[in-house]
């Protein structure tokens, strides 16, 4: 299966005008090297391919050359890199050398594509090495997303329907799509997860097993007591869509401050921070999210029941269901962009409770976009007041509000419109879209 960021990448490595090292990164088990073997596939060009991690002699063959001329030299009398090849070497970050030849793979080898990818390439330039700023083209890989997830359970059909940004959507595929999301909030996105669902079986115990190697993985190579890694994913778990307090940790704020800035380096926690549009007042306490859906659903409360969009009905549940919302919303914004991109969130001021989840950077409007998440089956005026407040505060016209209630619209006599999208379509491009469709 094609995964949403393959023409992406596609259309990267079919610029001829361009040649920067292409560099991959993302959470482990969720796609990386399976999106780069297939679109090598596709190119049908001659390629080279190296795991760092899993080949030692290449690793220690790379770590013994003296220049990038030596690189070079073993590239081709050992391993017969031709030109107009591309060379693909999977956890980079394992080799010491390879980022200090970046620059070169750029300037020196305009006949060689590179394709760098690894889970912990905060480890690849290390502070000796400056990144070559200009030389590189960064992507950042996630979890599947629901049409993926729809994709890969053989609803093909329903994730063109969503792609193609309906403007009418019939009652009973709205509420189909809707049972089937809360089975993607359930299951999340690890390919290996779902196929395990797919087919009937324990895609829990494969979470489990995933998540248990990468924790293994990040205290041997971060050197962090196993405890601190589990009690961070617990505690974001169980504050999604809340404001993060080092103290959620147990552990000293020194210690709780490092390992998380490691979680985000290695895409594990995804952090969302607040911004007002006072200069002098810029910043809050941030929002902290996870890299899969299925592991929050893990590691929550173990107390807690399940929870769905259509069966929750204990106000007290749709708190954490609306925490999820968020998490698969920033997902799909973070969609397709480099490891450096973000997603901020607004708050108005200090003494009040007015905010914004997200505010997309949107490239093709020029524009701010305001998008609210709601974890309700009904949309309601009284959801639409903080998008409008930002609204009026920016002197913009249109935002968003994601819920699980139908596509509908609703524009004050003020001439704000606050669009309100089903959760299953609430995806960059289809917001993007929107805001043009429907003329507003």
């Amino acid at each position: 299966m094609k995964r949403n960021i393959h023409s992406k990448l596609l259309s990267i490595l079919n610029d001829s005008t361009k040649n920067e090292v292409i560099i991959i990164e993302g959470a482990r088990q969720v796609g990386k090297s399976y999106l780069v073997n297939s679109v090598l596939e596709e190119l049908q060009v001659p390629h080279l391919s190296f795991d760092l991690e899993k080949e030692n002699k290449i690793r220690r063959q790379i770590e013994k050359t003296e220049d990038f001329k030596d690189f070079k030299t073993l590239m081709v009398d050992q391993y017969q890199l031709k030109e107009n090849s591309i060379l693909f070497i999977d956890e980079a970050q394992e080799s010491k050398k390879l980022a200090t030849y970046v620059k070169s793979m750029k300037e020196d080898w305009p006949k060689i594509r590179v394709i760098l990818t690894g889970s912990s390439m905060n480890r690849f330039f290390s502070k000796e090495t400056r990144i070559p700023v200009g030389r590189i083209k960064s992507l950042c890989v996630y979890s599947f997303n629901f049409t993926e997830f729809l994709k890969f359970s053989g609803k093909g059909e329903l994730a063109k329907f969503i792609h193609s940004a309906p403007l009418q959507i019939p009652v009973s595929r709205h509420t189909l799509l809707l049972k089937l999301y809360d089975q993607y909030l359930k299951v999340g996105g690890y390919p290996e997860a779902i196929k395990a669902y797919t087919a009937g079986g324990s895609y829990y115990e494969v979470i489990d097993e995933i998540m248990a190697g990468l924790e293994e993985d990040f205290s041997r190579k971060e050197e962090y007591q196993p405890y601190l890694f589990a009690d961070v994913i617990r505690a974001v778990s169980g504050n999604i869509g809340s404001l993060s307090k080092y103290s959620h940790i147990d552990t000293s704020k020194y210690n709780a401050r490092k390992i998380i800035e490691a979680m985000k380096s290695w895409h594990i926690v995804l952090e969302v921070q607040h911004f007002s549009l006072d200069p002098h007042r810029s910043t809050f306490l941030p929002k902290r999210y996870l890299h899969d859906l299925g592991v929050i659903n893990r590691k929550r409360v173990l107390t807690a029941p399940s929870i769905s969009i259509l069966d929750t009905i204990n106000p007290v549940l749709r708190t954490p269901l609306g925490g999820l919302f968020e998490n698969a919303v920033l997902l799909n914004l973070l969609e397709g962009g480099s490891a450096s991109k973000s997603i901020s969130t607004w708050k108005k001021n200090s003494k009040t409770n007015i905010e914004v989840d997200f505010i997309l950077d949107s490239e093709l409007h020029q524009r701010k976009i305001p998008i609210e998440c709601k974890a309700s089956l009904q949309f309601k005026k009284k959801h639409t007041s903080n998008v409008i407040n930002y609204l009026r505060a920016t002197n913009q016209k249109t935002g968003f509000v994601v819920s699980a209630a139908p596509l509908d619209k609703i524009t004050t006599d003020e001439g704000y419109t606050v669009i309100n999208l089903p959760v299953y379509l609430a995806t960059r491009n289809n917001i993007e879209e929107y805001s043009s469709s429907l003329n507003i």
